[in-house]
C-alpha cells in the first residue's frame, strides 16, 4: 500500500489495485490534478489497471477540464472501473452529469453508499 498527498487530494493505492481517491475540503479539482494522480499511480505500479473509488470532503467542485480528462481515452488506459461516491446532493448532480455528458469509457457508476461502491468495484471486471 502506498499513500500520496497533494494540496488537492489524498490517494491511497492498495496492493489489490484499488485506489481510494479523496478530493480535499474546499478544492476545485483541476485537470492537472487528474493527470498528476494518474502519473503517481502508474509510476508506483506500472502497466496495471486500477479500480478507483472517488470521494470528496466538504465544499468540493470538479472543473470541466478535470471531468473531460477523467473520461478521456488516455486517462482510461489505466483504469479498469470508476466508482463515484457521495451522499451530498450537489456532488450527486455533478457525478450524474459526468456520467451523462462526459460518458467515461470504462465502467463507471455513482453510489451514495461507500460499501456498495467497493462491492461493485470488486465485481465489475470479473
Amino acid at each position: 500500500m502506498k499513500q500520496f498527498e497533494t494540496d488537492a487530494f489524498l490517494m491511497t493505492i492498495h496492493d489489490d489495485l484499488l485506489i481510494e481517491f479523496r478530493v480535499k475540503k474546499n478544492i476545485t479539482l483541476q485537470e492537472k490534478d487528474v493527470w498528476e494522480s494518474r502519473d503517481l499511480s502508474v509510476n508506483y505500479m506500472p502497466d496495471k489497471k486500477f479500480h478507483v473509488l472517488m470521494e470528496a470532503e466538504e465544499n468540493v467542485d470538479v472543473s470541466g477540464d478535470a471531468r473531460r480528462a477523467g473520461a478521456s481515452k488516455e486517462y482510461s488506459k489505466h483504469v479498469a472501473a470508476l466508482a463515484l461516491c457521495s451522499n451530498k446532493l450537489h456532488e450527486t448532480i455533478i457525478g450524474n452529469l459526468f456520467l451523462k455528458i462526459n460518458k467515461p469509457i470504462v465502467p463507471t457508476r455513482f453510489f451514495e453508499d461507500r460499501n456498495k461502491a467497493l462491492q461493485w468495484l470488486k465485481n465489475v471486471t470479473k
